[in-house]
């Protein structure tokens, strides 16, 4: 059905190319279609042939996804930052945006390190409305209610993670002085953790519904909005802690991260995809050279579950600048300024 919109409308002006079935919408479906099946494929198959998976080839695919997606997705953070402010007529300097990046990534780490409570619940907020930015970015969300819209779809996504998941992180934050010390605050996640994925749940439902009702959304974009999201909730709450992140962080975000990336450095007539590709390789390399850094010298390489709670900790102390980088190439795109 929605390829025969597209082709119907494709010899339409450009301005209609823009509206309600425009061309970059119909690939975003597809893209948004195929890793939905490819979701509920992993799912079947992990519980009909591999349902006694061993937490040690789980880490395999999370790693091994890290390495391929993860990191370069985060890579181009320079590319779009120098595209950013040359949408805004000013200078780019690259020696002051590492400086500024490697600062915001410092300061950070250092309250995730001594305030790790503050730390890590500031980051489930900046790591939802991320999310939520980027799965959404094709909606108008740049008022209150779109961004109330934004946070609640990220906390609904993190909390099917991390929430449903809760007693496979519990191990993992005993591992660490500061997680002993909080011990109180983590049974008491622990204890009522479906009332607070309720909550998100309840929230989401009433910031969508106000949402729907102040923009002009056509049927079929809600429709397959609902549809995407409840499959996609499915496969979360089904897979294992672990997968379920892999699958979402890896396959889902990175993916579209990295299309809508291509998107909008296309958009400027600077970057080809293949000239990207090969800048995000190329920046992904002192990343993962400064990763093998820390984590030897951290000893975080013989124990697996000081591995994940590492990486755990890196993605989050690398959330801070990321966010806004990828914050202001959205809302350019929001605004039209990237369009021709």
């Amino acid at each position: 059905m929605l390829y025969t919109v597209w082709l119907s409308q494709k010899n339409q002006p450009k301005i209609l190319q823009k509206g309600r079935f425009s061309r970059p919408f119909f690939f975003l479906c597809m893209i948004k279609n195929l890793l939905i099946g490819f979701g509920l494929i992993a799912t079947f198959l992990y519980h009909w042939y591999m349902p006694d998976m061993s937490y040690q080839h789980q880490l395999y695919f999370f790693f091994a996804g890290i390495l391929l997606m993860g990191v370069p997705h985060g890579a181009a953070d320079l590319l779009v930052a120098a595209t950013n402010d040359r949408q805004r007529q000013k200078n780019f300097s690259t020696v002051h945006f590492l400086f500024i990046y490697l600062l915001r990534l410092s300061l950070f780490g250092l309250l995730i390190w001594f305030f790790p409570v503050i730390g890590n619940l500031l980051f489930v907020v900046i790591a939802a409305y991320h999310f939520g930015e980027t799965d959404l970015c094709h909606f108008k969300t740049d008022k209150l209610t779109g961004k109330l819209f934004v946070i609640f779809y990220g906390l609904l996504i993190l909390g099917m993670i991390l929430l449903h998941h809760f007693a496979e992180l519990v191990p993992m934050f005993y591992l660490f002085p500061s997680g002993v010390a909080a011990g109180d605050f983590i049974q008491l996640i622990l204890v009522y953790r479906y009332y607070i994925l309720a909550f998100i749940f309840v929230a989401f439902v009433i910031s969508s519904l106000i949402y729907f009702t102040k923009h002009e959304i056509s049927s079929y974009h809600s429709e397959t909005f609902i549809i995407h999201l409840g499959l996609l909730i499915c496969i979360l709450y089904v897979l294992p802690m672990i997968l379920s992140f892999t699958f979402y962080f890896i396959f889902w975000h990175s993916f579209l991260s990295i299309n809508n990336i291509f998107i909008y450095l296309k958009q400027q007539g600077n970057y080809t995809k293949t000239r990207t590709i090969r800048q995000m390789v190329f920046y992904s390399l002192p990343a993962l050279l400064g990763i093998s850094l820390a984590g030897t010298g951290g000893f975080m390489f013989i124990n697996k579950e000081l591995m994940v709670v590492y990486v755990f900790l890196g993605l989050a102390v690398l959330t801070a600048p990321h966010l806004q980088v990828m914050h202001e190439m959205y809302g350019m795109m929001r605004r039209g300024k990237s369009q021709d």
